[in-house]
């Protein structure tokens, strides 16, 4: 009798054992699985997070022409990364009327911008949202992205008038965007009018390198074609060229991006 107790308390505590190992052992298991999930949501919420704070778009709005109804959007990516445009509205200024844009009803969208690049949404018909009274058709136009931020058009409210379109600003740009491997250097930009509306205008630039990179804004009083030179700095003197190109700003495309490498 007391070999058949023995036997039972042995087989009693495999049997806890065994329930041990299909019970907690799965447990372990399953909250370690959570516990990973949880650090790759982590660390995935970080990496978005950086990225949000990184994005940087400029949104310049203006009428197709001054005889339609619709506006073109013309988007500059600052940023270093690709940015992808999922919505546009246009609100009133009153805010009685808006008009959404989205997949479903604008074919373009979702519509990736790659870094340092800039592109135009051409023909947005806003008669739906256009009253015969003048005063009130001012159009407040923004963008959305797909990391969820938000951007208004940089020259303000555009205005619908018999005449054709207007907005309250209007500023012609040429960006210059230098990647170099230089810790330090001067570059001098030279920018020369290249045609007969812009050919006596010129500008002079030096700017110091601090950290490789370098992006600069060069501010032209009109529109039309202009030729850009890039030099670095060697033995006190600018010898180095490097590079050269022609930017045109229209009234529709007020800004210009040109991007020199020196590696």
């Amino acid at each position: 009798m007391e070999k058949r107790r023995g036997i039972s308390t042995v087989i009693g505590i495999l049997f806890l054992v065994g329930a041990l190992f299909t019970s907690v052992i799965p447990l372990f298991t399953y909250m370690n699985a959570v516990d990973a999930e949880y650090d790759r949501a982590v660390v995935d919420l970080g990496i978005s997070d950086q990225e949000r704070s990184m994005e940087d778009l400029r949104v310049y709005v203006f009428g197709h022409n001054d005889t339609s109804n619709s506006i073109d959007i013309f988007i500059v990516n600052q940023a270093p990364l690709l940015t992808n445009i999922t919505r546009v509205w246009v609100m009133r200024t009153d805010l009685q009327k808006t008009l959404i844009f989205n997949s479903t009803n604008l074919p373009i969208l979702p519509l990736s911008i790659q870094a340092s690049a800039q592109v135009t949404i051409e023909g947005l018909d806003l008669s739906d949202i256009l009253v015969e009274n003048e005063e009130e058709n001012y159009f407040i136009v923004g963008i959305a992205s797909h990391r969820g931020k938000k951007y208004l058009c940089e020259l303000g409210p555009i205005h619908k008038t018999p005449d054709g379109w207007s907005n309250g600003i209007l500023d012609f740009q040429i960006q210059v965007i230098i990647l170099s491997d230089w810790a330090h250097d001067d570059y001098k930009i030279e920018v020369f009018g290249a045609d007969d509306d812009t050919e006596g205008f010129y500008n002079y630039i030096q700017t110091y390198q601090h950290h490789g990179d370098f992006f600069t804004v060069i501010q032209v009083p009109q529109p039309g074609a202009y030729n850009l030179s890039v030099w670095r700095k060697e033995s006190q003197e600018f010898t180095y060229s490097v590079g050269n190109s022609t930017c045109v700003l229209t009234w529709i495309h007020p800004l210009g991006l040109r991007k020199f490498e020196d590696l």
